[in-house]
């Protein structure tokens, strides 16, 4: 009898894991259709597979902002995934001045489900997500000098369909380490911040963009050209962009979407007036 009792016990314990783990997949399941729905109703004309990671991001950051981030990350772990499965996400492709750190970013988004693979230039990347459908790229955070500064391609016209849609880390205070590129166009967000690009000889972008009653704020310059956010999401035809063209920034045209990051460090805003 007492040598039945363990075995018992064991059969019973194995037997309310198994039923909490059958709980689990059902709330999975819940919580992949309903985050289909989510997406089909914000996604109106954008990219599936990029809209798909906008609002995954924006909904982090959100969260991080008022949650447990230890049970945010562990849930991203297994909830991203589904949603990638559920859009079809197929590859990633990893550009970086330093491979390990930014290959650890990328497994940190995508996971292990998804095959990924390095490739030492930024252009290779940036091709690959134009040219193989339902591809990502996960890059250098553009605030980067030197050799990691690779978004003044986004300038070429040959690479004008990417766009720039996510940032890594998005909570936790930290400033984003990694940037998530992959096809447009996009549409507008309700928490978002566009980002945005172009020739600004005169420094001219916060005085422009101030008349308009937008706020900026800057990544990084090369030459003339500028990549910078604003303050709110717009979509890409937006007749204020015409507006600003015609006060002489010239080029100007979105190339990317960012989740609501409330920490100054992610940007300089107002800078070179």
């Amino acid at each position: 009898m007492s040598e039945e009792t363990p075995s018992v016990s064991l059969d019973m314990l194995a037997t309310r894991l198994g039923k909490a783990e059958d709980e689990l997949l059902v709330a999975l399941e819940k919580r992949t259709m309903a985050a289909k729905y989510l997406r089909d109703a914000l996604e109106g004309d954008g990219n599936p597979l990029s809209m798909a990671i906008i609002t995954s991001l924006e909904r982090m950051a959100l969260q991080g902002q008022t949650g447990n981030l230890d049970e945010l990350l562990l849930r991203w772990a297994v909830e991203f995934q589904m949603v990638m499965a559920d859009v079809g996400l197929e590859r990633v492709f990893v550009t970086g001045s330093e491979p390990l750190r930014i290959f650890d970013q990328a497994r940190s988004i995508f996971g292990h489900r998804v095959p990924m693979s390095f490739e030492k230039d930024p252009r290779d990347t940036l091709t690959f997500c134009l040219e193989q459908p339902s591809t990502a790229g996960v890059l250098g955070w553009m605030t980067q000098a030197g050799s990691g500064q690779w978004w003044p391609a986004l300038n070429e016209s040959r690479y004008h369909d990417l766009r720039i849609i996510g940032g890594w880390p998005v909570i936790g205070g930290e400033a984003p380490l990694a940037a998530i590129v992959s096809k447009g166009p996009l549409t507008r967000t309700t928490t978002g911040h566009s980002v945005l690009m172009a020739h600004d000889d005169q420094h001219r972008l916060k005085r422009i963009f101030s008349d308009l009653e937008l706020e900026t704020s800057e990544f990084a310059r090369a030459r003339s050209l500028v990549l910078f956010k604003l303050s709110v999401s717009l979509s890409e035809t937006d007749p204020r962009l015409t507006s600003a063209r015609s006060a002489g920034l010239d080029g100007l045209r979105v190339v990317g979407t960012l989740p609501d990051w409330t920490e100054a460090s992610h940007g300089q805003t107002g800078a070179s007036a």
